[in-house]
């Protein structure tokens, strides 16, 4: 066996350098150590945040879809008052409401509900006009034909 393998029979210069050696050694291991642990962390990190975005847009489209089953629900119960009351307060209330639905099916049928109760009024109007102007002159046949 060779005796330069042995470190108890190194020169002083030649147990300066193996110590050296041995550090720089140990000191690289470490880093490598430290910088895997620190990768790790980072990824648990971005892992972490990933699920937490996630979490908050589920969030936010359920809040969505729960604000627009709301709108429609209002515009729902607007429009039925105003079919039943059709005064130009609630045609305009159940107006103002459907335009904050976003589902254009829904949005549609329920323009379509308030064209019909616009139309309603218009018709009750014409024949309430009809009606008195022939109360007023009850001889005039020709406000008779309108007032039928």
């Amino acid at each position: 066996m060779n005796k330069n393998l042995n470190p108890l029979n190194w020169t002083k210069k030649q147990q300066i350098i193996g110590g050296a050696v041995a550090i720089v050694l140990i000191g690289g291991v470490t880093t490598g150590i430290v910088a895997n642990a620190n990768h790790q962390a980072e990824v648990r990190k971005i892992e972490q945040l990933s699920k937490e975005k996630v979490e908050k847009d589920r969030a936010r489209a359920e809040k969505a879809k729960q604000l627009e089953k709301s709108n429609e629900a209002d515009s729902k119960k607007l429009l039925d008052i105003a079919e039943k009351t059709p005064t130009d307060k609630n045609i305009k209330l159940a107006e103002d409401s459907i335009l904050k639905v976003k589902n254009a099916e829904v949005k549609k049928a329920f323009d379509n509900q308030v064209v019909g109760i616009k139309n309603r009024v218009k018709l009750q109007t014409e024949a309430k006009t009809a009606v008195s102007n022939y109360q007023k002159d009850d001889m005039n046949n020709d406000k008779y034909k309108t007032a039928q």
